[in-house]
């Protein structure tokens, strides 16, 4: 007999920097993940994944009754975008490179040429850029 379920991710402890890395190899198919992945860069919200708000929104029916209950009991734990890595090219070959952002303008580092992101401080280049693999955000609480 089939059952609901549910499956999650969560966090015991958020970090004061977080380092996500997206899964852009697919080993089994031989192939690149190159499907382009939107991330903000302020104010992601990671208090939400933390295990006594998951285990608080299990049941369908307090999803059913007020959907953004969930979401307004849980805590904001916010980050910020300071960095990424990026990568072009196949599951066989390619290059790295990454975006750092130093107070708030974003530069970007390929190899020992560094440069302006893009236009103003250069923040919309580094969120269209393509092959995003990695992203570090640091804690604004500090804790």
């Amino acid at each position: 007999k089939k059952t609901n379920t549910l499956k999650q991710h969560t966090f015991a402890k958020l970090p004061r920097v977080l380092c996500l890395h997206l899964k852009r190899f697919d080993a089994a198919n031989n192939k690149k993940i190159s499907d382009f992945v939107s991330y903000p860069a302020s104010n992601l919200d990671m208090g939400k994944y933390l295990p006594h708000w998951c285990e608080k929104g299990l049941s369908k029916e307090s999803k059913d009754r007020d959907s953004n209950q969930l979401d307004a009991d849980s805590p904001k734990v916010l980050y910020d975008l300071f960095a990424t890595v990026n990568h072009r090219g196949t599951l066989n070959q390619g290059h790295y490179t990454s975006n750092v952002k130093c107070g708030k303008h974003w530069y970007h580092c390929n190899d020992a040429f560094v440069c302006d992101a893009g236009e103003g401080n250069g923040e919309k280049e580094v969120l269209l850029a393509e092959g995003a693999y990695m992203l570090f955000y640091q804690r604004k609480d500090g804790k």
